[in-house]
Formats: C-alpha cells, sequence, structure tokens
C-alpha cells in the first residue's frame, strides 16, 4: 500500500509512512482511514483530468471566449456553426460536470478501478469535435 504524505494524531506528525506502520504506532484505524479515504480521492482527481486529453487548458479557454462572443448575440442573429458551438459547449459543461461528480462516487467504492473508461462518463462525440475546432 501507498505511504501516506503525512498525519497528525494526537500532537504528534508521522510523515511518509504505511497504512500498518501506523497502525503499528497506535494511530487509531479511522484516522488511518480517514488519510487512505483522502490519499485515493486525489488520486481520483488526477485521473479527472482525462478531461484534458479531450480539451486542454487552452482549447477549453477558446472555447469559452467563442461561446461568450456568440453569446453576446441574439438567437436570430446566430449563424448554424455559432448555434453548433454553443451547443456544444453547453453538453461540454455538462461533462465535466458530471466527471467532476463521478470523484465522489468513485471515493465512495474503494474496489472501483479508477483507471478504467467504463467507471467514467462518456464525452459526447459533440464535445470532442467541438474541441477538435479549438
Amino acid at each position: 500500500m501507498e505511504k501516506i504524505a503525512q498525519i497528525e494524531h494526537g500532537g504528534a506528525t508521522y510523515t511518509m509512512m504505511s497504512p500498518a506502520e501506523l497502525k503499528g504506532l497506535g494511530v487509531p484505524q479511522a484516522v488511518i482511514d480517514e488519510a487512505v479515504g483522502k490519499l485515493r480521492v486525489g488520486h481520483i482527481k488526477q485521473e479527472c483530468r482525462r478531461i484534458y486529453a479531450i480539451a486542454n487548458a487552452e482549447s477549453q479557454m477558446n472555447m469559452a471566449t467563442a461561446s461568450a462572443v456568440i453569446s453576446g448575440k441574439t438567437a436570430p442573429n446566430r449563424t448554424d456553426a455559432e448555434k453548433v458551438i454553443l451547443s456544444g459547449t453547453e453538453m461540454a459543461i455538462e461533462w465535466v460536470a458530471a466527471m467532476r461528480a463521478n470523484i465522489a462516487t468513485l471515493a465512495d467504492d474503494e474496489n472501483a478501478n479508477i483507471t478504467d473508461d467504463a467507471n467514467w462518463p462518456a464525452c459526447p462525440a459533440e464535445v470532442t469535435a467541438l474541441a477538435a475546432m479549438f
């Protein structure tokens, strides 16, 4: 098992220790479990960054900027291409929200394989196509 970077309990600070080592030093299991849970959440959040495989930070900023400019137009004055961008951006926002919400779901299931694509919301094809434009 992975070592816990730092844990504090009973006025003592323990650094880079495994759960077994902490248990051997008398740290209560509940305290160890909480630290292990936080470590798992950190790994899950890192895995959630798979969002950037679809749209890196620069692409996301460009999508947001384009959407903001298009949103400044009244609906009848938007081109079909602009409508596609707005719709795709809305789907992207919903997908990212679902990805982030899934962190808690995966954190609750300590047996879930966080790297398995099946355990993450699928990215809509429209979002992938939109991201490719930017």
